[in-house]
This record gives C-alpha cells, structure tokens and sequence, in this order.
C-alpha cells in the first residue's frame, strides 16, 4: 500500500457554523479532495466550565476552524448534527448520521464523525450496518482531551481521520491514537491513554506511523454503489451474567423489550444450577423474543457446546454472538430487528457476517 501523498501547505479560512448547516473551510483549491465533518459534541470539542466540569461547544465548528493542517489536506465541510455528551446519546442519532451521509455521498471524497468516546463503538458499529457497499471512507473520532486544553490528542486524531477519509480505505472505520479499526470490531479499552481504543478479535485494518499501512483485508475504493440500511428497533436490552442475578430479571426483560443480549462468562457459559436462567431464556423465546449470548471477555468467541452450562443455553434457543463485541452485538440485534420479528431469520441474520463484524463459523 502507497503511503497517502495528498498534504499540501496552504492557509484556512476561519468562518463560523450554525447548527445544522454546513461551514467551509478551505482554501479554494479545487483539486483538493472534498471531506465533511459531522460534529456530535463529546470531548473533542468540549469546553471546561467553572467548575472544572466539561461541556459541549455550542460553535464545535469553529474550534475545528483553528486546524490549518485540515485545510492542506482538504476541502473541509462542517456539519452539526448533534452536541451532545456522548454518554446522551440516542440510538436515533445513527439514523441521523447515516442518513446525512448517505443524502451527499456523491458530494465528498469522505466523512468523518467527531464523536464522544464513551459510545463511539456502538455508533462505529450502527454506521457499518447502515451503510454498506461503501465505495470511500466514512471515519469516526473522538479525543480523550479537549482541542481547547494543552496535550489534547484531538488535533492529531481530527488530522489523521482526514488523512484516512481521503486514502483508498472504503469501509466505516475507527481512527483514534496510531490504530484504524474497522467500526464493528472497536472497544474503548482506557479512560487514561492516549490509544484508548483496541481492535478486539481482528488485527487493526492498519496502522498510521511514518507511512500509513494497511491490514490485507481492509476493504478500498471501488465503484460499489453505496446502500443505505438504516434499520433500528432500540427496543434490545443489554445485561450481564453476574453471580446470583434472577431469572425473574430476564422475565422482566423480555416482557418490555424486543430482543436482549446477555454478556455470559467465559465462552457463553450460562448459570444453570440454582437461580438457572435457562427456564427464563426459553419462555422469552418461545415468545418469539430473541436472546444473545455474548462473552464478557475482551478476545475469544462464544463456543457454547464446549460446557453443559453453555449447551443448555444453546439448546434452550438462545444466539451465540460468536466473536463480536457486546456492543456490536447488541446494535446489530437492533438493526436485525428493524428488519424482521422472525426468531428463525433473525438467528441465521445475527450469525451472518455483513460487514465483517463476525468471523461465521465454516
């Protein structure tokens, strides 16, 4: 992979945005590649009040402004969909990102979507089921230190998105620190370093050093007709496996929600002595509610015919997630159930690869 070589000296032009209308910055050069920005709110473009606390930039566009290095690289678009501390956010805002997307996927050579960290992986993952068939990048970033104060990592990671969202790469992908991760595989791994993010059960689709490099199974450009599937039924409970929870929690579960994740120890080990949740487990399904067995570890994959505490789960209907993150997990049962209410497809979808979230079993 040809190291990228678009990044020219030039100078911005600092204007100011309003919420929900696009900003420009650039410097007129038409043969620049084209990049829109769509703020969420979140660290990155956060401000600290008073008391010491942090807050949303009502203007996050114009802190964006103050990065001249964006416009050497591109004709930079601003456009604010949200401002919001992550940890707010609502399923609907994927639908929201999507969808602006996808409206002017014609008009740019790539995307990226600062966002807050603590919930960026689930809006990775929604953003890779909804948009498909990519044919250029679409990159979510965040900072684990506000643009505004000394030491940020934002300017960097804001840099580098942009670098990636005008390279060959064409799939959703998450840049933060020196690593790009596909959207379905990324988890925040620290509150502390700078390389906050991992890449969970998959090698990083790269790496950005003095070159950028990418992994052999990244995904480029090509002449894919991009397809919006912004599916989503929010309705999906998440909860993990802890010693001595009640079945009667489960019950409650699957009498509100359409579908729920359970995160079961190890390879999808589920308990089945006193206090069993396999009974629960089954009355949800037999009410056509679907259940998912996750790991609560970080590497591996749920292997739930290895133990009769995971065979029972099994054999009682409920998924194995294989080796997907929990929250991939959950967000693609959510965007599984937008399509269907049928326990049966709804298992085959759920263990189907669509956008490499999963390795399916041979």
């Amino acid at each position: 992979m040809m190291p990228l070589t678009r990044e020219t000296s030039t100078s911005v032009l600092n204007t100011s945005s309003d919420k929900g209308k696009l900003m420009g910055i650039s410097d007129n050069v038409s043969a620049k590649p084209r990049v829109l920005i769509l703020t969420t709110g979140g660290t990155i473009t956060m401000l600290r009040g008073p008391k010491g606390a942090l807050y949303p930039c009502e203007d996050a566009g114009s802190l964006i402004a103050k990065i001249p290095e964006l416009s050497w690289l591109a004709e930079i678009d601003i456009l604010a969909v949200a401002n919001v501390d992550s940890s707010n956010l609502m399923p609907a805002l994927w639908l929201t990102i999507s969808r602006a997307i996808f409206q002017r996927i014609k008009d740019y050579d790539g995307f990226v979507v600062a966002h807050g960290t603590d919930t960026l992986c689930y809006s990775a993952a929604a953003l890779s089921f909804m948009l498909q068939e990519l044919n250029k990048p679409v990159i979510l970033t965040g900072a684990q230190v506000p643009l505004e104060e000394i030491g940020s990592d934002g300017r960097a990671n804001l840099i580098n998105a942009v670098r990636i969202a005008i390279s060959d790469l064409a799939e959703v992908a998450v840049v933060f620190g020196s690593l790009i991760i596909r959207g379905t595989r990324a988890k925040k791994m620290s509150v502390f370093d700078m390389q906050a993010f991992i890449s969970v059960n998959e090698v990083p689709l790269g790496t950005i050093g003095l070159t950028i490099k990418y992994s052999d199974f990244a995904r480029f450009r090509s002449r894919k007709k991009p397809l919006l599937r912004a599916f989503l039924n929010e309705n999906v409970a998440m909860l993990p496996v802890y010693p001595g929870l009640k079945p009667e929690v489960i019950d409650f579960l699957a009498g509100s929600h359409a579908g729920i994740v359970l995160e079961g120890y190890g390879a999808g080990n589920i308990p089945t002595g006193e206090r069993s949740l396999i009974p629960a487990i089954a009355a949800a399904i037999s009410k056509n509610i679907p259940v998912v067995v996750s790991t609560q570890c970080i590497i591996g994959s749920t292997e739930m015919e290895l133990y009769q505490v995971g065979r029972a789960a099994l054999d009682a209907g409920a998924i194995p997630a294989m080796d997907m993150t929990p929250e991939t997990t959950m967000v693609k049962l959510m965007w599984v159930l937008g399509q269907s209410d049928d326990i049966t497809t709804i298992d085959s979808m759920m263990q189907k690869s669509f956008v490499g979230e999963l390795h399916e079993v041979k």
